[in-house]
């Protein structure tokens, strides 16, 4: 989330930024106020700088956001092709209403008078109303190139936040610098003033729309998938549109790449009234949720997409606090109780309250028997036993066994783990391993996110025994 904000918040800065130094020099800010005729001209050539440079740059974003930079150039361009009419319509509408509200407040435009505290005030509203419709213009252009009617709505709505936003920093920065500049100007009659606004106004306007475009989407958003274990592992895509392709496909609503057994149309999620479902296009690597083959599924939040060697996970905001508060109250990690003091953790037996022996304890000085090993040894007394195996108790795969085998035993979410947990996006891509070390196996952990236990103790290294209760993440095993 953090990333897509500050992509949008540099974009659209480098876009005003680009604008102003293009426009300064081209548009006769001066003459308008001389010749009223020249400001339908002059409003015209400034739309359409603003909306190439405003649309180009903002309109990279989705295509950046979404790892294909070749994609994002092809919408910067729509985008810049789109809001050359989008900035016309915003500009002249913007000009209009400003023009009007502020003859009704008593603040002509086009004075050309360095602007008073009384002045910045009155002219505020009309201003930022203003450039509040410049800002809805550019952030509705940007919004057409996605696709989808929903990230349309979101990004009108984050271009007027940003508008409005341009517009306050623009009569700041008017009123502060307007005095020096009339002065260091040495002309007569009305002076232009607008320069200082303009510096700081059309990069704070660009960063602003950027910003909240990014920020309301991901605000309002319903539905996405994570891309849990593959290439761009990490990056999110969201679910908004009635149908939403998953494929090999560039240009696919949610692409995968780096493994030629995706199809360019592998699979889709559809929108219905009662929630989303995956189906299956019928590519020969088939399409599993949650370990299972599947034609069509309803999804649920948490659920996990596998795509040959891709796993996706798919989030719903609706179903959220329903399904994944009950499926973690389901899957909390067990934690054994303390042990008693009064009692052996070994044996289970009471201890002697005077010499704290028990019935596993050793006098010295006694002879020790030694029990045949057979069939009849009580429990308590048998031999620990060394581990051969590890099961699964929560999660997707419960029930699953790993056996151990060989001297090394590694454990975590990448393919090619011999305990392989990759239902679980909380278990690290090398999490842990196991050693065997002179008849015991010890856990040593790899450096893992979100840290390797032993019966709900956090453990660097550690020998085993049959009967203790691993956790990885949020995965559960006991070894036996």
């Amino acid at each position: 989330m953090v990333g897509r904000l500050l992509l949008g918040l540099v974009l659209g800065g480098v876009g005003g930024a680009m604008a102003f130094l293009i426009q300064e020099p081209l548009i006769d800010h001066q003459a308008i106020l001389i010749n009223p005729a020249e400001t339908v001209r002059q409003t015209l050539w400034l739309s359409l700088i603003l909306g190439a440079c405003y649309g180009f740059w903002l309109g990279m974003a989705d295509g950046l956001t979404r790892g294909l930079p070749a994609q994002a150039v092809r919408k910067g361009v729509i985008a810049g092709l789109i809001g050359l009419p989008g900035a016309t319509i915003a500009l002249f509408l913007g000009n209009y209403v400003y023009g009007t509200l502020s003859v009704l407040l008593g603040n002509p435009m086009g004075a050309g008078q360095s602007p008073t505290p009384l002045g910045f005030v009155t002219d505020l509203v009309p201003r930022t109303l203003g450039w509040m419709f410049l800002g809805a213009g550019m952030g509705a252009a940007v919004g057409i190139v996605t696709g989808s009617a929903k990230r349309w709505w979101h990004s009108t709505i984050g271009g007027t936040i940003g508008g409005i936003l341009g517009g306050i920093a623009f009569q700041i920065f008017t009123l502060i610098f307007a005095p020096l500049y009339t002065a260091m100007s040495g002309q007569s009659g009305p002076v232009e003033v607008g320069a200082p606004g303009r510096a700081v106004g059309f990069p704070v306007l660009g960063a602003s729309i950027g910003f909240f475009i990014a920020l309301v989407q991901e605000a309002l958003k319903a539905a996405w998938v994570r891309v849990i274990l593959g290439r761009n592992e990490g990056r999110e895509y969201p679910v908004d549109k009635p149908v939403c392709i998953i494929g090999r496909d560039e240009y696919a609503d949610i692409p995968l790449f780096g493994d030629a057994h995706i199809a360019p149309e592998h699979a889709r999620i559809v929108r219905m009234q009662d929630g989303y479902y995956l189906q299956d296009l019928g590519a020969p690597a088939g399409v599993l949720l949650n370990g299972q083959a599947v034609q069509q599924a309803r999804l649920k939040d948490g659920d996990t997409i596998q795509i040959a060697s891709m796993r996706l996970q798919f989030f719903e905001k609706a179903t959220r606090s329903l399904v994944r508060e009950a499926m973690e109250r389901q899957e909390k990690p067990l934690s054994r109780p303390p042990m008693p003091d009064y009692l052996c953790p070994y044996c289970g037996e009471r201890k002697d309250p005077v010499t704290g022996q028990c019935a596993c304890s050793i006098v010295p000085g006694a002879p020790v028997a030694l029990p045949p090993m057979d069939t009849s040894l009580p429990a308590s007394l048998a031999p620990v036993g060394t581990p051969s195996r590890l099961v699964v108790l929560s999660g997707a795969k419960a029930g699953m066994v790993f056996p151990l085998q060989g001297d090394v035993v590694t454990i975590g979410r990448e393919v090619g783990r011999q305990v392989l947990i990759d239902f679980d996006p909380t278990v690290s891509r090398r999490h842990a391993r196991l050693e065997r070390q002179g008849g015991q196996w010890v856990l040593v952990d790899e450096g893992s996110r979100n840290g390797s236990f032993v019966n709900g103790q956090p453990v660097q290294q550690r020998v085993i025994q049959p009967g203790d209760i691993l956790r990885f993440g949020g995965t559960e095993l006991r070894v036996e």
